[in-house]
């Protein structure tokens, strides 16, 4: 996996015990907007940056009839998502 690190638009389900399941998001490429459905998350995990905490998570999705393998994480802090690896 390569490191992309870019932002973007993600819904997610956030339940009663403070968990977060990412669902889909949206990603610009080209000047196109491209939705990508997650299909399974595999792991989620909690890390440190510059003090903040922040939600990682390994996940598949099916892009171009291709599965992939990426990691997006939630910025508790700041509230936003980013595309990080894939």
């Amino acid at each position: 996996m390569k490191v992309v690190a870019k932002e973007i638009e993600m819904i997610a389900h956030f339940k009663d015990d403070g968990n977060i399941n990412p669902i889909r998001f949206r990603i610009e490429e080209n000047k196109k907007l491209k939705v990508i459905k997650i299909a399974k998350i595999i792991s989620t995990d909690i890390e440190k940056l510059c003090g903040n905490r922040i939600w990682v998570y390994k996940c598949t999705a099916v892009v171009d009839s291709v599965e992939k393998l990426f990691e997006i994480k939630y910025d508790i802090e700041n509230c936003r998502w980013i595309l990080w690896k894939i």
